[in-house]
C-alpha cells in the first residue's frame, strides 16, 4: 500500500478529486497506509450467449472500521485512458476491527465495435475523517484480464459451495499456485466442533463461471479445486479449509467465523 494514487493517473485528475471532494463537503488527503485498505479478491468474466456477450467484474476489499461514516471506491480506468471511482457496498464484518465491502458491474458493450469487453487496470481507494488511503499494488496499480477469472490477494479462499439435490454439498476453492505438489483439505463439523471430519479436495482443470470457462491455473497463477461433502445427519454445516504447500499451511475461515450452511434434507 502506498500513499499515491494510481501509478498512471495524471496530476490534473487529483485536482479534479479534490475540487469534487470540497463541492461534498469534505477533502481527502493521502496518508501512509498499513492495513486500512487492501484488495482480497477480484474476478472479470466474460460471457455469451444467443449472440450477446457481456462482462461480469467484482472486487472484494477488506478495510478497516475507523469511523461509521466512510467512503469505499474500486478506482478503475476506462477505456478512453480517464479514471472513474466505482462505489463499493458493505457486506459484512472481516474479524474484529474489519469489514469487507464489494463492487459488482456487468458491463453489456464498452462501446467500441466490436469490442465488448476490456481488460481491466485499477487501485482500491478508502477515505475516512478526511483521509484518503490506497492500495495500488505497491505503485503498480492491479491488472486483470477480461476473461482471467479470479485474481486473489491472499493464498486460499473459497469461492462457493452449494447443495445438491441429494444433500451432498460441493465447496469450491481458490488457492495461488504456489507450487506443483499441494494438498486442499475442508474441514467440517455438524455439531459444533464436537467432532470434526476432513474432506480432501481435488484439482480442477478448468470451470464454467456462469456463461463462461476459465482455465486453471489461470493467467493470474491461481488454481480452482473442489471437495465434496457426503450427506450428513445434523442440521447446521460448518466448515473452513487448510491450504498445505511448501511446508507451510494456510486457512481461509472466513475470518475466524467458519463457512455455515443449513443442512439440506435429501
Amino acid at each position: 500500500m502506498t500513499t499515491t494514487p494510481p501509478a498512471s493517473a495524471p496530476r490534473w485528475r487529483a485536482l479534479l478529486a479534490l475540487v469534487a471532494a470540497l463541492a461534498l463537503g469534505f477533502t481527502s488527503t493521502p496518508a501512509l497506509a498499513a492495513d486500512e485498505v487492501r484488495l482480497l479478491k477480484a474476478i472479470s468474466t466474460v460471457g455469451s450467449r444467443y449472440g450477446q456477450s457481456w462482462q461480469d467484474v467484482s472486487y472484494t476489499l477488506v478495510v478497516k472500521n475507523l469511523a461509521y461514516e466512510k467512503f469505499v471506491y474500486v478506482h478503475q480506468k476506462q477505456p478512453d485512458g480517464s479514471w472513474v471511482d466505482l462505489p463499493a457496498y458493505y457486506v459484512g464484518p472481516a474479524g474484529t476491527g474489519f469489514e469487507v465491502w464489494k463492487v459488482t458491474k456487468q458491463y453489456a458493450s464498452w462501446g467500441t465495435d466490436p469490442q465488448p469487453s476490456r481488460d481491466l487496470e485499477f487501485v482500491a481507494r478508502f477515505v475516512v475523517g478526511g483521509t484518503s488511503y490506497w492500495d495500488n499494488n505497491g505503485g503498480a496499480n492491479y491488472f486483470l484480464g477480461r476473461n482471467d477469472g479470479p485474481l486473489l490477494r491472499t493464498n486460499v479462499l473459497v469461492d462457493s459451495s452449494f447443495w445438491r439435490d441429494n444433500g451432498d454439498l460441493d465447496v469450491s476453492v481458490d488457492v495461488k499456485n504456489l507450487a506443483y505438489t499441494k494438498n486442499v483439505t475442508v474441514v467440517y463439523t455438524t455439531d459444533g466442533w464436537a467432532t470434526s471430519h476432513e474432506a480432501a479436495a481435488s484439482y480442477v482443470s478448468g470451470y464454467t463461471y456462469g456463461y463462461s470457462y476459465i482455465q486453471s491455473p489461470n493467467a493470474q497463477g491461481v488454481e480452482r479445486w473442489q471437495a465434496h461433502i457426503p450427506a450428513i445427519s445434523g442440521n447446521v454445516l460448518l466448515f473452513y479449509v487448510r491450504y498445505e504447500v511448501n511446508g507451510q499451511t494456510y486457512w481461509d475461515s472466513n475470518f475466524g467465523y467458519n463457512y455455515q450452511h443449513i443442512h439440506a434434507t435429501p
